[in-house]
């Protein structure tokens, strides 16, 4: 009972410890603004449908695990906590699944579990939003069950590991690539299943009931809930389109944003997830779990789970492909951990037959092969750490911030206006704008063109090919505003100037400046205010330089103005142009150097300097 017992604290302390170094490192807020994580970070808190396959079992756990069970903080760290404890999960799962392996030896199942736990791959994906900690908690979870069934296991174990199975469908698709390898795992080892009967009629009910999971995104689209990019159609045909992810399939053949890669590039990913020590103990594991007949059918299965996931990421040309190697990087923990038995097994024969744990022996063999897994050693990567990765929530922040007028429309990237949505419906932010997401170029531009005829206030994320010469503009935070040519509203600086530029062609004729109160890297917002008194026939810059006390430059970054809406060659003369930045603010910053050039050329038309607010 004690051993057992011990055997228990084991695990939960191992999770405990995994769960703890994930939540410290995790990012605090929204992430990334071009991927999958932003998504899930507003579908799951708001109960939406996610894009294909939809992820209903993801968007309901993490649903109400972020809106009841974890209420605290903002919607995106909650949903990346959650991550990191689905991490912490697999990593626990897994020390689990190589003691079982291996007879009960604490120190494979250790082995296994850091070689696993710190490679970057894996350590990045508990510390955001995503579904890949939760798929590998199923792969682990899997595999487990099918080892722990014994050679005579119940109907209502195998019915167990049935409906295991079919509730992994229901949160990610490649789930389904472990499922040869069980079923010949079960014929393998139980050889009164290969004959038909009416059992099988029991556990196929077991494995297709989980799957109903996905009328949740019929329901929730007839209540009038909509996917971000809008393409589900709630039809019959539309529902498995959107189910099956049957516009994915070309990722097989061919994809403009794929990286193509050669044996090299593969083997240099595997040498950056374990380092070179630990990837050579995975794969002579591996091959040494197929040496006993008695050994043979458990590592058959983590044989043929690694064969079925390394083919798909081969196969499947997406640009962040090494997030589908991450069961094979599991498999090869694994082989990290036999090769820690067979260690122990060596020490034991060498230390005169002695088999009990913690002969001397067998702590001197073995505390250089955890050193080893946990240094990384040999090539790893770096560590991951995302704790203060304040940009891109401090970004949708500030798109949110802006005084919207009632009726504004704010264009931009998906993910733009992904991050818009977010701080709306998470924190009631920018209730008068509406976000309209438009990748294509030229569907932005006709959009901004009609709004802007209809008297509607339009604002930009950045530039629109074809509108400069035709509209005005003015800086609003992060945004753009786009006027009706020769109507902009600049309003009045803080700080008036008259200081004359490009030989008296521009000038600047004042300034707000302001420190930011956002979380992470103290940041600065300058306003400035030009205004050309001739048509400029220049594309001018700016080079923006933070100087110390002493004068030295600590920063410098060279911007365009308006955010390259539109160029100084197309401003309006005598009409005035407020133009925004926001920039890091180190600690020794003193003034704010501004050079005005010809970006052509490079040659200085005038500079100015700005204390800062102390």
């Amino acid at each position: 009972m004690a051993r057992k017992s011990l055997a228990q604290a084991d695990v939960w302390l191992i999770g405990l410890f995994a769960l703890l170094v994930y939540a410290a490192t995790a990012a605090p807020g929204i992430a990334e603004l071009f991927d999958d994580s932003l998504e899930f970070q507003l579908v799951a808190p708001t109960f939406a449908i996610a894009h294909p396959t939809g992820y209903p079992l993801y968007t309901l756990v993490g649903g109400l695990y972020s809106r009841v069970l974890f209420p605290v903080g903002n919607w995106a760290w909650r949903m990346n906590i959650f991550s990191a404890l689905a991490g912490a999960g697999t990593v626990a799962l897994l020390y689990l699944l190589a003691k079982r392996l291996v007879g009960g030896s604490r120190w494979s199942g250790l082995a296994a579990a850091l070689a696993f736990a710190f490679g970057p791959v894996w350590w990045a994906q508990t510390t955001v939003a995503e579904v890949y900690a939760l798929h590998n908690l199923f792969v682990a979870a899997l595999l487990y069950a099918a080892v722990a069934l014994g050679r005579l296991p119940s109907d209502r174990q195998i019915a167990l590991l049935c409906a295991l199975a079919g509730l992994s469908l229901t949160h990610h698709r490649t789930a389904v690539l472990l499922l040869p390898a069980l079923a010949l795992y079960l014929l393998w080892t139980q050889p009164s299943l290969r004959r038909p009967q009416r059992r099988w009629l029991g556990w196929l009910a077991a494995f297709l009931l989980p799957l109903l999971l996905y009328l949740y995104i019929p329901l929730r689209a007839a209540m009038g809930v909509v996917d971000l990019e809008g393409d589900y159609v709630n039809t019959w045909a539309g529902f498995w389109r959107h189910v099956l992810a049957s516009g994915y399939t070309g990722f097989f053949t061919d994809n403009s944003l794929a990286v193509s890669r050669t044996a090299s590039d593969w083997l240099a990913l595997l040498v950056a997830q374990c380092g070179w020590p630990a990837l050579a103990l995975g794969a002579g594991g591996l091959a040494l779990g197929l040496i006993h007949p008695k050994e043979r059918a458990e590592w058959g299965l983590v044989w043929l789970t690694l064969a079925a996931n390394l083919l798909f990421a081969l196969s499947y040309r997406v640009a962040d492909v090494e997030v589908f190697w991450l069961p094979v990087f599991l498999c090869l923990a694994l082989g990290v951990g036999n090769s820690g038995h067979w260690l122990s097994r060596l020490a034991a024969r060498l230390d005169f037959g002695k088999r009990q744990e913690g002969n001397w022996l067998e702590v001197a063999l073995l505390l250089p092969l955890l050193a080893l897994v946990v240094s990384g050693w040999g090539g790893r990567g770096a560590p991951v750490n995302r704790s203060n990765d304040w940009d891109a929530h401090n970004y949708a922040l500030a798109l949110a911030s802006v005084d919207f007028p009632p009726n504004s429309r704010v264009v931009g990237l998906r993910g733009q206006m992904t991050a818009l949505q977010f701080m709306q419906a998470s924190a009631g932010m920018a209730a008068n704008a509406q976000a309209v997401a438009l990748d294509n170029p030229d569907a932005r531009r006709a959009f901004v063109v009609d709004a802007v005829a209809a008297g509607l206030p339009v604002y930009l994320t950045q530039e629109v090919a074809g509108i400069e010469d035709a509209n005005s503009f003015s800086g609003e935070g992060v945004l753009v505003r786009v006027w009706p040519r020769g109507e902009a509203q600049a309003g009045a600086p803080v700080h008036p100037l008259e200081i004359a530029l490009v030989d008296g062609a521009l000038r600047l004729t004042g300034y707000d400046i302001e420190r930011l109160s956002q979380p992470g890297e103290p940041a600065l917002r300058v306003a400035f205010y030009w205004q050309p008194t001739a048509q400029l026939a220049q594309r001018l810059k700016l080079s923006l330089r933070l100087l110390d006390g002493a004068g030295q430059v600590i920063r410098a970054e060279d911007r365009y103005p308006l955010r390259q809406v539109a160029p100084t060659s197309a401003w309006l003369p005598a009409e005035v142009v407020r133009d925004v930045h926001d920039l890091p603010l180190p600690a020794a910053a003193r003034e704010l150097l501004v050079i005005v050039y010809d970006e052509a050329t490079a040659t200085e038309a005038g500079r100015v300097t700005i204390p800062l607010p102390q």
